[in-house]
């Protein structure tokens, strides 16, 4: 029993070493991750406790990651890490884990600017606001999202309403995936019963499409929504937008 125990420990030790002096890029590169839509432009540090420069996922930037491994994820050859990013646009936490070819986490939390997600069109992005996901959850495969969980959520129609003296609660939805894609479906009412749906999708490639509609007798919220793109149908107004391989459509 002595010599099992010793030779555990000196097999512990050992895998802590080489993960200790293994370059956390030698890994990545190796991952297939960036076959799942996610690249970068730096990396520092050693599988251990690494630096990830301008990382960004399919079309969206999301920053500098830090990341510190739990050791003892190696035991099960899933190398689990502990995250932060940080950039211009926002910032967040998680739990990534690697699991033969697929990226998993858990345990997201993040906020960002809506003026800076690209897969917006530019009037959608002007309106301002923060999306904020909570309990998030996702495992990536090469065939794309292939589950997710979480709540996301967005203040951007209380950032609007308040310019014209108006009050509208926050918007909310689960976070789900859809034949490969991301997928969320959110609701949200004002304090004058104006209603508003956003249904949106977003694949790691780039696809994605965004409806917002918006159901509301409010004369000024009429003007504004149709300056900037709504249209009126079926006793809603509607925006849409789509992108296909990064074509904007």
């Amino acid at each position: 029993m002595r010599r099992l125990m010793m030779l555990i420990l000196f097999i512990l030790v050992l895998a802590v070493a080489l993960v200790a002096l293994t370059p956390l890029g030698y890994v990545l590169n190796r991952s297939g991750v960036g076959a799942l839509g996610v690249g970068w432009a730096k990396i520092d540090g050693t599988m251990f406790e690494g630096r990830i420069s301008g990382l960004y996922a399919g079309i969206q930037p999301i920053g500098d990651v830090s990341l510190k491994l739990r050791p003892l994820s190696l035991l099960t050859l899933q190398p689990t890490y502990d995250i932060q990013w940080g950039g211009a646009a926002g910032q967040g936490t998680a739990n990534i884990r690697l699991s033969g070819r697929a990226l998993q986490a858990d345990d997201i939390r993040m906020r960002h600017e809506i003026g800076s997600l690209e897969g917006l069109e530019t009037e959608v992005r002007a309106m301002g606001g923060n999306l904020d996901v909570e309990n998030g959850a996702f495992k990536l495969t090469l065939a794309g999202c292939e589950t997710a969980g979480g709540t996301i959520s967005t203040n951007t129609l209380s950032t609007l309403a308040a310019q014209y003296g108006r009050q509208f609660g926050e918007i909310a939805g689960p976070i789900d995936c859809v034949d490969g894609a991301f997928d969320i479906a959110m609701i949200g009412q004002s304090d004058n019963g104006d209603q508003v749906e956003i249904d949106a999708q977003a694949g790691l490639a780039g696809n994605n499409s965004f409806e917002t509609r918006i159901q509301t007798s409010d004369g000024q919220i009429i003007v504004a929504l149709t300056q900037i793109g709504f249209v009126r149908e079926d006793g809603k107004f509607v925006y849409r937008q789509s992108r296909s391989g990064g074509e904007l459509r």
